[in-house]
């Protein structure tokens, strides 16, 4: 909240908190990859109309301070008190020094505002993994945040070796939230089934709501609904929408840099383009309605 300018009505949550006021409940939220401050305002636009609880995520090389910043003014404008939670993840290289880098930018993220913090340690050596991912995470576990362990790209398919993974982890002192788990983008509605199946029974195995990475269109998230998914990464879709109404000259410079702050639109259409992907993949998993869900089950009155 220290974040957050005198008089905001922007309602950045923890994700802990959005996953247990609707625990219980068969929808999937969306969260949409926004490094350009014209990609959340359409996210939070999509919300708004949808009356839906949605994450906002930083991607990797952007400072978070002024990325937060631009997010929160942009909630404020657009969808003043509804619930979003600001996701980041912190990828764990491999080489000396690697570890503190990784927790000093765990700690960097959860100042800025980040209520979702994913780690990442698949270039770590297996032995020392779950012990890494630990502790960088217990810098948002200690606040109350969420925590994603990022289990392998092949978890959905191996759910015995990803419990013993998640219980190695948790054996360090520190409870995962949720499990994440990047999945390519299916090839049609019978492989989006499948890996449903796949993911539910991952879901129900390790006792652990589910976020699911990669690229999904949103005829195929339509077969998401109803199931265990919980979370829904909407891999970069609405920024690559947003991304073709830059200019040449802009595309080139990527979505920003190490402490600098995102790049600003370039047009409307960049914010045009971005929300008709967010507002189809809000329709096609079914959020519509969880904020006024979330208030209520976590005793809000107004």
């Amino acid at each position: 909240m220290h974040r957050l300018p005198p008089r905001s009505e922007a309602c950045p949550l923890s994700l802990r908190d959005v996953l247990r006021g609707l625990a219980g409940r068969a929808r999937a939220l969306p969260v949409f990859v926004a490094p350009l401050p014209a990609v959340a305002r359409a996210a939070l636009v999509a919300a708004q109309e949808a009356r839906a609880v949605v994450g906002i995520a930083l991607a990797a090389g952007v400072a978070p301070e002024p990325w937060f910043d631009a997010v929160a003014r942009a909630a404020d404008e657009l969808a003043p008190r509804l619930p979003f939670f600001a996701s980041a993840e912190v990828v764990i290289e491999p080489g000396e020094g690697a570890l503190e880098r990784a927790y000093a930018e765990a700690h960097r993220l959860v100042e800025a505002g980040v209520g979702h913090l994913a780690v990442d340690v698949a270039a770590v050596a297996l032995p020392r993994r779950a012990q890494a991912a630990a502790r960088v995470a217990g810098v948002a576990s200690e606040r109350e945040l969420a925590v994603e362990c990022v289990l392998a790209p092949d978890a959905a398919s191996e759910p015995a070796a990803a419990a013993a993974y998640l219980e190695e982890f948790e054996g360090w002192g520190v409870r995962a939230d949720l499990v994440g788990v990047r999945c390519p983008a299916p090839a049609g509605r019978g492989e989006a089934d499948r890996e449903r199946a796949a993911l539910d029974a991952l879901s129900e195995a390790l006792a652990r709501p589910v976020l699911r990475r990669g690229p999904l269109g949103s005829d195929a998230a339509h077969a998401f609904t109803g199931g265990r998914l919980r979370v829904c990464e909407d891999g970069g879709a609405a920024l690559a929408a947003g991304w073709r109404a830059l200019p040449p000259e802009l595309r080139g410079r990527g979505a920003g840099a190490r402490d600098r702050a995102p790049l600003e639109p370039a047009s409307e259409r960049t914010e045009a383009l971005a929300y008709a992907e967010a507002a189809a993949l809000v329709e096609a998993l079914g959020a519509g309605g969880t904020a006024p869900e979330l208030l209520a089950a976590l005793g809000v009155r107004r």
